[in-house]
């Protein structure tokens, strides 16, 4: 594990120039590698809290729309309070309490308390995570979700840690480290982890703060249709209501919003590095509709969808598109010579550029939670829905956009056809001169003189340190490249020896290996005519055997050809002895047809013989009457028994 930034005892734990850093840097840090997709938002705020942005020695009336990231500080006077939201988890200060982000990105969270009373809740999962504390005493490393309690008194050079559930490893200037689990606390003096009695006056107030704050939390309705990750979402729960849609799910509508209203219309456009072009809201939960997923018309309502729910959804800086296309010539021109610059809110599924270099995983990740298609926009790749939409364009004048916030009297009000067509970019059209960071007024109840001493001295301490660390980094850069550049020119050197040797190598092997192709190409044709042979020969016998399989087939055809014959004659044989029976049957047949003929008429003559016997006259078979002749004249009567006499 890597060892915790220990801070010096005369310099606490700020590491708010690393955004000075970033400032100074520039575009060139930027192109380098992706912005975070982790910031922090000021949920709540009791009393007077003060914001100082990184880079800046002034402090401002914090703004709860204005993203929290790595160099800026937070100040709460006397009996004030807030609670600062970090992705999922929760920062609750107690009043006169400093605390100066000093590391936020996707994978570290490091604050630094050296002044005051603070109260962490982590909610999730740490794995692959690193959150910190840290004081003028020690570093304090979160080891597993739960809540903690971290008092600082740099009055007295000591620092409480309570834990309330989870695990801590508390890490010491020279290595020493001590592990604390539930229900444990412990005072730290000096750098060392060298326990001292007592704890400090417990505030029963701030505890019951803290108590209802997270029962407030832990009963959001906003929690079962987004992630907890997604910043500001405890917002929505007071200021609008949920609703199933058929299309996108499960969308969230404003109250109370002019009828005129879209979204990106009330707030202001700032300057916040490393993303640059930021949109903070005026409402009061409009933090996360702006940064997190997209807006869409349900009826006659603006809708917010969220899109899909991620487990770490990426921040952005305005989900929106600027009509009028990107560079100094393509601004909107809103008459009398003027030039404006206009904008719309992005529709569910379609995808948001930035107008900073990003790679195309941050572009992926970040657009992830629009998972909704729009078929339109696969027909035409240059098709917003919103574009066209009545009323979601805002036009604003040039010489206003970036000065502060807005009113609706300073927005310009064109037809609605005249951004069909007009070319959409990431970026507005207009050259970004004076573009400010949107501070706000200055701070009314600064931090204590004291503090504020001891940060300017910080400050121009580290601000000299960093300027000698750059330096030298510059000076060993610089002898880096002077000696990769001798190195190069010694491996050059070698190289040209090595071709030289080797050519000399080549020319002499040169005869040698002539010789050598000489023999191996008569070893090849040696080889040729040797396989030329055994393929002739080979052919010859498949030739040979081709002929004999010939002879072979033309053999078993005859074989079959004289079977089949003798088939033939088989069943002729047979259709003539089936023939002869049939005949001779008939012959039989007839033969006993005759011999029951004779048998019948030898039996009549029998009968015949015995009624003659008897005095019967025989009674021969009437004559059948002629054609013509009458029914009297029938010779049957002539036929008569001697009864019938």
């Amino acid at each position: 594990m890597n060892r915790p930034a220990f801070p010096d005892l005369h310099r606490p734990l700020h590491r708010w120039l690393l955004g000075l850093a970033l400032l100074c840097l520039g575009a060139a840090a930027s192109a380098q590698q992706d912005p975070p997709g982790r910031v922090a938002r000021l949920n709540l705020q009791q009393g007077t809290v003060s914001l100082a942005p990184a880079g800046e020695d002034s402090w401002y009336d914090a703004q709860p729309n204005r993203p929290i990231t790595t160099g800026d500080r937070l100040w709460t006077d006397r009996n004030a309070r807030a609670e600062v939201h970090i992705g999922s988890a929760a920062l609750r200060m107690d009043g006169q309490t400093h605390v100066e982000f000093s590391e936020l990105d996707d994978d570290t969270v490091r604050l630094t308390a050296n002044q005051g009373n603070l109260q962490l809740r982590v909610r999730d999962d740490l794995a692959g995570q690193r959150v910190e504390v840290d004081t003028g005493n020690l570093a304090v490393v979160i080891d597993a979700p739960g809540e903690y309690r971290v008092a600082a008194d740099p009055a007295a050079g000591t620092t409480w840690i309570a834990v309330a559930s989870g695990r801590v490893t508390l890490h010491g200037e020279n290595g020493e480290s001590q592990s604390l689990g539930a229900r444990q606390q412990l005072t730290v003096s000096g750098r060392n982890l060298a326990a001292v009695g007592g704890a400090p006056a417990q505030n029963g107030s701030f505890d019951a703060w803290v108590a209802e704050r997270n029962r407030i939390e832990d009963q959001s309705i906003s929690a079962r249709y987004v992630s907890r990750e997604v910043v500001g979402y405890q917002q929505l729960d007071a200021y609008g209501d949920w609703q199933s849609d058929p299309t996108y799910g499960d969308v969230w509508f404003p109250r109370n919003v002019d009828a005129d209203w879209a979204p990106y219309r009330d707030g202001q456009w700032v300057n916040i590095a490393p993303w640059g072009l930021t949109w903070v809201d005026a409402a009061p939960w409009g933090f996360a509709p702006f940064h997190y997923g997209r807006w869409t018309r349900v009826g006659p309502r603006w809708a917010w969808v969220p899109g899909r729910p991620a487990a770490r959804p990426v921040y952005s800086p305005a989900l929106v598109g600027f009509v009028g296309g990107s560079g100094a010539n393509a601004a909107l021109q809103i008459g009398n010579g003027r030039s404006g610059v206009g904008w719309f809110p992005l529709a569910p599924g379609e995808a948001w550029r930035p107008g900073y270099r990003a790679s195309q995983r941050y572009l992926d990740q970040v657009n992830r939670m629009a998972a909704y298609r729009n078929r339109q926009a696969e027909l035409r790749n240059d098709f917003y829905a919103n574009q066209q939409m009545a009323g979601a364009v805002t036009v604003l004048p040039a010489d206003r956009f970036g000065r502060g916030p807005f009113g609706r009297r300073d927005l310009v009000r064109l037809p609605d056809d005249r951004f069909a067509r007009v070319p959409v970019a990431p970026a507005p059209g207009i050259p970004m001169h004076n573009f400010g960071g949107g501070f706000g007024r200055p701070a009314a109840v600064p931090p204590p003189t004291q503090l504020m001493a001891r940060e300017q001295q910080e400050f121009r301490y580290e601000q000299a340190r960093r300027t000698q660390q750059m330096q030298q980094a510059q000076q060993v850069q610089a002898m880096q490249q002077q000696q990769q550049q001798q190195q190069q020119q010694m491996e050059w050197q070698r190289q040209q020896g090595l071709r030289q040797q080797q050519e000399w190598q080549q020319r002499g092997a040169q005869d040698h290996q002539w010789q050598q192709r000489q023999q191996q190409q008569q070893q090849q044709m040696q080889i040729q005519q040797q396989q030329a042979l055994r393929q002739q020969q080979e052919m010859q016998q498949r030739a040979a055997q081709a002929q004999a399989q010939q002879q072979q087939m033309q053999q078993q055809q005859r074989a079959a050809q004289q079977q089949a014959l003798a088939q033939q004659q088989m069943l002729r044989q047979q259709q003539e002895m089936q023939q002869r029976a049939a005949q001779a049957q008939q012959q039989a047949q007839a033969q006993q047809q005759a011999q029951q003929n004779a048998m019948r008429q030898a039996q009549e003559a029998q009968v015949r013989a015995i009624q003659q016997q008897r005095g019967f006259a025989p009674s021969p078979q009437p004559p059948q009457p002629q054609p013509g002749q009458r029914g009297g004249d029938d010779p049957r009567r002539l036929w008569t028994s001697p009864d019938q006499r």
